[in-house]
């Protein structure tokens, strides 16, 4: 589409867009067609076809209307449990806002677009029959990604669940999971080629099922088990159902959030605690999906809830394989956890630089791309999250300025392709977000996005990072 097509397009699509400011941050950035391929020449850049994207969730962006109750709407709706008092009723109303996102997106070249389903949206009510009203909800937000030239990279359940299914103690949650997988790939299989089955399992089991501090809200060493191994026995069963669906050029993966562990300090029982944070966080669910037994070290944690046939069934050896990055994970002993650790998310040792919640480790995406690459074979990788949560300044004609964004995400890309350097098979990246979001119990207060929302009138606003972002791809490569 022609950049002057597209802003009389977005001029009627979003009034509150202004066309001269938009102008004015597309030419101070690149962003319009016309900037010289020269200015990149002496740049690396990634592979032909690679994906641009950018990342979102359901229970993060759309709002509870015409859905049913999930397990993130119980959660929230307990007092103390979400930090500023926030809920996930309205979010940023993605549901009526997507033209708009897309608008802005697309005007700087992003090629992809990761999403997910509101299973409540798709069964409200229980299990059979899906809701036609969020099946077409779904049709039209897959329609306008495609219109925009994005491709929909699809995650099937990210973290939210109705509340009629229970939760993942219950072992026939993986079998409604799997009835789910083949509801939506029968819908949408036509139009999507890069399904994902579950996002980030590992954070689920441990926030949620032994931490405590996400839905359900469990502090169980039996429900953590429980909640490892049923997702892991979900997540296969759901790609063997997608796959049964799909035509053969799609990709059927799922999405681990792969940290390599370091021990918090230099004590033997911290050493002890980050061999556990490894087995748990990375092996414990990369191995099996890659047809190997659990790691010993989690063994005993599993083992009540295997039966004859899971292993068989978890090893779906995906296609490719999504990875969400953010930092290290830093670990710290601790008597008495279900996990055998406790995770420290706000550590930053060596002097790393923070953000509001995480350090910035560029090296530690290289890290793990290379280990992923050397000991499962080589997969393709997607990284379907990155980003940094950073206080960011009101706007000032019209943008956002968070220039430290665009030099953490530029880190990241050079960690990113120094692996691609190595031999990683890296087909895309997703900056995560879009927009800033709802972060789960972090509420409104962990700004991550491109784009700012106004959460009273839902005005969006583009940041300079968002500029950043349109730079390198308009080049392929890391400015």
């Amino acid at each position: 589409m022609a950049f002057d097509s597209f802003l009389r397009d977005i001029d009627m699509q979003a009034p509150s867009i202004s066309r001269r400011n938009f102008i004015k941050l597309a030419g101070a950035s690149g962003m319009l067609a016309g900037l010289p391929a020269t200015a990149f020449a002496e740049q690396k850049t990634f592979s032909d076809g690679f994906l641009w994207g950018v990342a979102s969730s359901a229970s993060q962006v759309e709002s509870r209307q015409g859905r049913g109750r999930s397990n993130w709407d119980d959660f929230a709706d307990q007092k103390g449990r979400i930090l500023d008092g926030s809920t996930n009723a309205v979010n940023t109303a993605f549901e009526t806002h997507y033209a708009e996102d897309f608008a802005m997106l697309a005007a700087a070249g992003v090629n992809a677009f990761r999403f997910s389903f509101a299973w409540p949206r798709i069964q409200p009510d229980g299990p059979g029959k899906p809701n036609e009203a969020g099946m077409a909800l779904y049709d039209r937000i897959i329609d306008e990604m495609l219109s925009r030239g994005m491709k929909p990279a699809a995650t099937m359940c990210h973290w939210d669940m109705p509340t009629w299914a229970g939760d993942l103690r219950d072992r026939d949650i993986t079998q409604r999971l799997a009835d789910y997988a083949d509801i939506l790939t029968r819908r949408f299989g036509d139009r999507i080629g890069l399904w994902l089955a579950l996002n980030e399992p590992n954070t689920v089991a441990a926030a949620g099922y032994a931490l405590g501090i996400h839905a359900p809200g469990l502090a169980s060493m039996q429900a953590t088990g429980a909640a490892v191994h049923h997702q892991n026995l979900a997540q296969g069963l759901m790609i063997a159902a997608a796959r049964a669906n799909l035509p053969k050029d799609a990709r059927v993966s799922t999405t681990i959030n792969c940290q390599s562990a370091r021990p918090a300090t230099d004590s033997p029982e911290d050493a002890q605690a980050a061999e556990m944070a490894e087995a748990f966080w990375n092996g414990a669910w990369l191995d099996p999906l890659f047809g190997r037994d659990y790691p010993e070290k989690v063994r005993a944690l599993v083992e009540p809830f295997v039966k004859a046939g899971d292993m068989e069934n978890i090893a779906a050896r995906p296609d490719c394989l999504g990875v969400n990055y953010y930092a290290r994970v830093y670990a710290q002993a601790a008597a008495g956890s279900p996990l055998g650790f406790m995770p420290l998310v706000d550590h930053f040792p060596n002097k790393l630089i923070p953000t509001q919640m995480l350090p910035v480790e560029p090296d530690g995406l290289t890290e793990i791309l290379l280990r992923i690459h050397t000991e499962y074979g080589a997969p393709d990788i997607y990284v379907t999250e990155t980003g940094f949560p950073l206080e960011d300044p009101q706007p000032v004609d019209w943008v956002v300025q968070d220039p430290k964004r665009s030099t953490y995400l530029r880190s990241y890309l050079q960690a990113a392709h120094q692996a691609v350097d190595q031999g990683v098979k890296l087909r895309g990246v997703f900056y995560w977000a879009a927009t800033d979001n709802w972060e789960w119990a972090m509420g409104f207060t962990k700004t991550f996005g491109l784009i700012q929302v106004d959460r009273a009138t839902q005005k969006r606003t583009p940041k300079a990072s968002l500029a950043y972002y349109a730079k390198c791809i308009k080049m392929n490569g890391v400015a």
